[in-house]
């Protein structure tokens, strides 16, 4: 599967946020064509299958990158638009919970210490990571210069006057 997210960095320019957007990813995947030390195997940094221009849809493009100091509105937007989606992953996962009326202490009662490949609990695993902020594919927005999920302490970054922040786009295959 693949899912849009928005990486927020610091930079001086859209260059340097790219490489370092794209760096950074590339070293977490480690050396392994399709790693198990991330929630992806693989990525395409500058929008991927999400990029307009066909001909840049697996090549490095800057296109798509918002600078805050260029365009605050549009990345204020495109913020608000990613945790947006957030909450409707969240909504959709609670509304599946819900459906499956799950008796938890039943399922504590009966753990034995081993896995029991039982998934009815899923949908409340990723409401717990979503509300703890881990960071995955119902992100949508990361602040890789903060290791956050939350945009807060990007906006409390911005407010004291460092406007050099870049939404980097970057396509994930998970």
């Amino acid at each position: 599967m693949h899912v849009l997210q928005y990486i927020a960095v610091q930079a001086d320019n859209n260059d340097e946020a790219f490489r370092t957007v794209k760096d950074r990813l590339e070293s977490e995947l480690g050396n392994n064509e399709y790693a198990t030390n991330s929630w992806f195997d693989w990525f395409v940094a500058g929008g991927g299958r999400w990029n307009p221009n066909p001909d840049s849809q697996y090549e490095d493009d800057q296109s798509m990158i918002i600078s805050y100091d260029e365009a605050p509105a549009e990345y204020r937007a495109m913020v608000d638009s990613m945790i947006t989606n957030r909450i409707e992953e969240f909504n959709s996962y609670r509304k599946s919970y819900n459906e499956k009326n799950i008796d938890i202490e039943a399922k504590l009662d009966n753990y034995r210490g081993v896995m029991n490949y039982d998934f009815e609990l899923y949908p409340l695993k990723k409401m717990i990571d979503m509300i703890q902020g881990e960071w995955d594919f119902n992100s949508y927005f990361y602040d890789m210069h903060s290791a956050s999920t939350n945009p807060e302490h990007m906006y409390k970054n911005i407010d004291l006057g460092n406007k050099n922040w870049y939404l980097v786009p970057v396509d994930f295959h998970f």
